[in-house]
């Protein structure tokens, strides 16, 4: 039976070892193999490894964002050669949330249900004092077989000409909502007429996720299901605010993957401040 719930705690994850755990750490703006090079230091035994801009994101082009989907095949290559396949339940980690939820989204997008996100990330498991590994797996390859659900995402042109009624909702931080000088983005500013719900905030100070009454109360007033875009500033952070309302048990929202990245490209898009 598949796991519905978003989330498992590290306790319980230890009771699993027939669990594929993903770790999905990611690097910083500086160095984005830092979440590589952390992994190949420690991670949770029998961990596999996957990379945001190698493995979980297609190449960037002049349109469609920083972090575009990934080709299906090539990402589902990738999954089988790490264990996983059907009937097979998948667990993400990593330090923030948001790369985890990345993760979680892709694979639910590609029809794998049984996917959960580690509650509290990697900080969480060592925080237990559970054990550790630089050992590298050798896991046993399955055939994972695509299904892409393409109603779970939202093109730019569906975003532009979006019906009424249907909301956009922005999960990065209210200073680059607002259009302060954003240096990710060649320009500041957000979609006309999008709301903001900071992703940061479905998390506690510790790491870990918001209760479902806390998630549902950040969420209440807005559509659910295909009437809420997700959107964010590459299409990553967006997918927290996605698990949040599962969580809350709001769910259906579509993912604008592309987001402001892919949105602030196209010269005669408006842009609201």
């Amino acid at each position: 039976m598949a796991l519905t719930r978003p989330l498992i705690d590290a306790a319980s994850l230890m009771k699993r070892p027939d669990i594929v755990v993903a770790d999905c750490r990611g690097g910083t703006p500086d160095d984005l193999n830092a979440g590589r090079l952390a992994y190949e230091a420690a991670h949770i035994p029998g961990a596999v490894y996957f990379h945001l801009e190698e493995d979980l994101s297609g190449p960037a082009g002049p349109h469609g964002g920083r972090h575009p989907l990934p080709d299906p095949d090539v990402l589902s290559a990738k999954l089988g050669a790490a264990g996983i396949g059907p009937g097979v339940t998948v667990v993400a980690v990593d330090e923030t949330g948001a790369h985890a939820s990345r993760f979680w989204w892709l694979l639910r997008w590609l029809g794998h249900d049984d996917v959960l996100v580690l509650d509290g990330g990697y900080r969480a498991w060592t925080a237990a004092g559970l054990p550790v590994t630089a050992e590298v797996p050798q896991p046993e390859a399955r055939a994972f077989e695509p299904h892409p659900r393409p109603e779970m995402v939202a093109s730019m042109e569906g975003v532009l000409h979006r019906a009424e009624g249907v909301v956009v909702l922005d999960a990065r931080s209210a200073a680059r909502f607002a259009g302060q000088p954003d240096p990710l983005d060649p320009k500041p500013g957000h979609i006309p007429g999008a709301m903001n719900r900071f992703w940061g905030d479905n998390l506690r100070p510790d790491g870990t996720w918001r209760p479902a009454a806390e998630q549902a109360a950040r969420f209440a007033g807005l559509p659910v299901g295909p009437d809420l875009i997700h959107s964010c500033g590459s299409g990553v952070t967006a997918c927290a605010n996605l698990l949040a309302m599962e969580l809350a048990g709001l769910r259906g929202g579509r993912l604008y993957v592309g987001s402001w990245s892919d949105w602030c490209t196209y010269p005669e898009n408006p842009i609201e401040k």
